[in-house]
């Protein structure tokens, strides 16, 4: 197909792509992983000169500090992101158009990469299919998801300049692409075994072979130079905080269940969505469960197949076996996580999904059934139809946590944080019933009991806030910003010692907090030290520049410093 035929089922796809997400474009609001790794990042408000720091710093020490509980490191990323506030500022309407448009790139590549492995038809289906696709909603519609989506991008491209390496510009973009992936999204690591199985499949070359093993050489060499980086950087190279599972065989009788339950069956069909997959709702599966074994040996015997029928270069093993790969990292076999798994991590796996969507419409059409090829052509109707009614999930924080406890209504976390986002709302009656739920749920879950103490306080109850603030800090008490609050109902107590002692300790957990620097800074103040006080007061500035109280704090730091 020429490149004037291809424009205008290009041009679909992109437009069909952009009505499955437009609600995305209109959402005002952070939440989940975006309110801290975004909003309330402080290296963000840094501008410009953060840019070398964003390579310096982990995924999530930023936000947390050195007591981060999980360990990465996505500097590209988080450079999109720092593009982004210093052109668009904090509005995250900008950076869902981004998303979007990464995701039709990658939809774009997909159909290019699927045009010369299947007739074109076919491979335009499987693309359109890829874009539409409903348990692709988190990966596109949450704003950090943004790593799954720019990282399978990247490697798409890696993989259309790798095929062919006779031109060293080639080798050059596609090893670039390749590193920008590894500095996106950890899954990316498994792509030179992929790249690998793509070569036999559709060429019947080995890596062995001259020209191809010197590629895996440079491809391995971006992963060591990138294991060097992260081992600089964090203080653990891989660590996926609280391991969700107690051990592994605990692990490899629950996840093929759960891929069967929650990654295949949304994925075909649409259906079955979850952006909570916390515990009680996949608990683990006993010893004594026949669907876990009869799982487990489905898996395996798929996959077994799969591998045995790879050797032979069939292409349907390669579109089973290939994708998943990118699932490696996070199955915990190789290494334990703090969660089970998400449906944002099938955005690079599904590329296998589309392909035999593609496949199949290509031998439904060869055969003249036309009748089931026109089925197949009513799926992305349907796919269509599933996302848009998946996105009103995404275009707020009240209907996020509301879709989040209706799938899961035993997650106290989602509770807690549909408690929290009912009471900013004004709904303070359901917002508190939310919020003692979450406590039934888990009396140890500590932002539940932050968010009453924050309730209280603007109530004006002292007693009633330092109760549930204390509480939630005897279980969490890493907890700053109960810390920093906690400060402040001291301080209306006149327990000014007390207070200031908290406020010492929420910086020193989180050197970061630009409200403890603010606090730090009136607490100086009042005892006559001038000096200290502007010093916490620049501090909340470089934090906090846009807070509505900077100029006040502006112009109270010249005339302290007038002063001295």
């Amino acid at each position: 197909m020429s490149s004037n035929k291809r424009a205008p089922w290009g041009a679909l796809l992109i437009a069909l792509a952009c009505v499955a997400y437009a609600q995305t474009l209109r959402t005002g609001d952070f939440f989940q992983d975006d309110q801290a790794i975004i909003a309330e990042n402080p290296v963000l408000r840094r501008g410009w000169r953060a840019a070398p720091e964003l390579f310096r710093t982990g995924y999530w020490e930023a936000v947390h500090g050195d007591f981060a509980p999980v360990q990465e490191y996505r500097p590209l990323l988080m450079l999109s992101f720092l593009l982004q506030v210093m052109t668009t500022g904090f509005r995250p309407q900008p950076m869902h158009a981004v998303n979007l448009l990464l995701h039709i790139l990658a939809c774009l590549l997909l159909w290019e990469a699927l045009r010369s492995r299947m007739e074109p038809a076919g491979a335009w289906l499987g693309a359109l299919i890829y874009a539409l696709l409903p348990i692709h909603t988190e990966a596109v519609s949450a704003l950090t998801g943004r790593s799954e989506v720019l990282s399978t991008a990247l490697m798409l491209g890696s993989w259309l300049c790798l095929e062919e390496t006779a031109r060293s510009s080639r080798l050059a973009a596609g090893l670039a692409l390749f590193s920008g992936a590894l500095l996106t999204k950890e899954s990316s690591v498994v792509f030179p075994v992929f790249l690998a199985l793509s070569d036999w499949t559709f060429h019947g070359a080995t890596p062995l072979e001259p020209g191809r093993r010197r590629l895996q050489a440079w491809l391995w060499a971006c992963v060591a130079a990138t294991l060097a980086l992260r081992w600089a950087v964090l203080p653990r190279v891989i660590h996926g905080g609280i391991p969700y599972f107690p051990g592994r065989l605990a692990a490899s009788l629950t996840l093929p269940g759960f891929a069967l339950r929650r990654y295949l069956w949304p994925s075909l069909a649409g259906t079955g969505l979850c952006s909570d997959l916390s515990r009680p709702l996949i608990p683990d599966a006993p010893l004594s469960s026949p669907w876990a074994w009869l799982s487990l040996a489905a898996v395996l015997a798929a996959f077994g197949s799969a591998a045995y029928f790879l050797i032979r270069r069939r292409v349907w093993a390669f579109w089973l076996l290939g994708p998943c790969l990118f699932l490696l990292p996070t199955s915990h076999l190789i290494f334990p996580l703090d969660t089970i798994g998400a449906e944002r991590f099938l955005y690079a796996p599904t590329i296998g999904l589309a392909a035999g969507w593609g496949h199949l419409y290509a031998w439904l059409k060869g055969s003249r059934r036309m009748a089931l090829a026109l089925c197949a052509l009513a799926l992305p109707g349907w796919y269509l139809l599933a996302t848009l009614q998946r996105n009103k999930a995404w275009s707020s924080r009240v209907s996020h946590y509301e879709a989040a406890v209706a799938c899961n209504p035993k997650s106290a976390k989602s509770r807690s944080a549909l408690g929290a986002s009912l009471l900013a709302k004004g709904r303070l009656e359901e917002g508190t019933a939310h919020l003692f739920e979450a406590i039934r749920l888990d009396p140890r879950h500590s932002q539940a009991y932050y968010n009453l103490g924050k309730l209280s306080w603007e109530r004006r109850e002292a007693a009633a806030a330092e109760r549930h603030l204390r509480k939630a800090l005897e279980l969490d008490p890493k907890a700053v910003d109960a810390w920093v609050l906690l400060a402040l109902v001291l301080e209306s107590q006149g327990r000014m010692e007390e207070g200031f002692d908290c406020l010492q300790r929420a910086v020193a957990i989180y050197p970061s907090h630009a409200y403890g620097h603010y606090n730090l800074g009136r607490h100086y103040l009042m005892r006559g030290r001038p000096g200290k006080a502007a010093a916490h007061f620049s501090r909340f500035l470089e934090l906090a520049s846009d807070d509505p109280d900077a100029p006040a704090t502006a112009a109270l730091i010249q005339r302290l410093r007038g002063g001295l």
